[in-house]
């Protein structure tokens, strides 16, 4: 183990994934509480085609795909806005934009239509240390937001109504709240990449709710799941060689299960108690 712990891309990918679960746990609160996972997906798949877009002109990836994110975000703000009842169609329409040009400008540039996989299952191993400052930063940003407005947000996701009364002005919060869903997304895709980044988000959250109550309470549990979730992943798939971010949600999808029998087990021998 000592031995193991040694190598820089190793300590590299630990504090990433340290770093990563405290978005996650945030995030993944924030997707399940206001029942926008779906928004979360399409924000994922639209960030691709800012990958695309990225390596076709020759620059930061990351960068491309944050861009591609907060549009995304701020398109979804504004169809929120003025058609929430057809949001869904909206999410679907970006979430196949994002992803034929992701795959048309990947296909286009020399060199990395056959690194496509890189992209799609996430490289955590391969994170750069700019990439962990720029998660690192996010993080601080994120519980300061979070910190700062948490009453406004509590409103808002669990009494609209409550919110419009008080005048709290809900439009800046959906594209506050939008913009650090979308940035979220991009960051923790370098744990499991698009194709699993929901799993990272969401199944720690769902679990968070089943035993806690507020939501402060839901993401610190969260953070501490999707910790667990991530190492865990993260030295099954070191010790058998397979990929990182199947490994992690495995190990995800494995603790929800566990949560729930955990969950359905408190409450029958509550009922027979009675």
């Amino acid at each position: 183990m000592i031995e193991f712990l040694s190598y820089g891309f190793i300590q590299n990918a630990l504090l990433a994934s340290f770093l990563i679960s405290i978005c996650a746990g945030v995030i993944g609160s924030i997707i399940v509480s206001n029942k926008s996972v779906f928004l979360a997906g399409g924000v994922a798949h639209s960030a691709f085609g800012g990958v695309g877009v990225a390596l076709y002109f020759g620059f930061n990836a990351t960068l491309g795909a944050c861009i591609a994110g907060v549009l995304m975000a701020l398109l979804m703000a504004y169809a929120v806005h003025l058609h929430q009842n057809k949001i869904d169609t909206f999410i679907a329409a970006s979430w196949a934009l994002g992803m034929a040009i992701g795959i048309i400008l990947i296909d286009l540039t020399p060199g990395y239509s056959s690194d496509i996989t890189s992209y799609l299952f996430g490289s955590i191993i391969a994170v750069a240390p700019s990439d962990i400052v720029a998660i690192g930063v996010f993080d601080v940003v994120l519980l300061v937001f979070v910190g700062v407005y948490y009453r406004e947000l509590l409103s808002i996701f669990y009494d609209s109504e409550f919110c419009r009364l008080k005048k709290i002005n809900i439009h800046f919060f959906n594209i506050a709240v939008f913009v650090l869903v979308s940035l979220g997304v991009v960051m923790s895709m370098g744990v499991a990449g698009l194709i699993l980044v929901l799993s990272i988000l969401s199944i720690p959250a769902y679990i968070a709710t089943m035993f806690v109550a507020s939501l402060r309470s839901q993401m610190v549990l969260a953070w501490l799941l999707s910790l667990v979730f991530m190492w865990g992943g993260f030295l099954i798939s070191y010790a058998y060689d397979l990929s990182v971010g199947a490994c992690i949600v495995i190990v995800s999808v494995l603790g929800m299960g566990l949560a729930i029998l955990a969950k359905n087990t408190i409450l029958n021998l509550k009922y027979k108690g009675k």
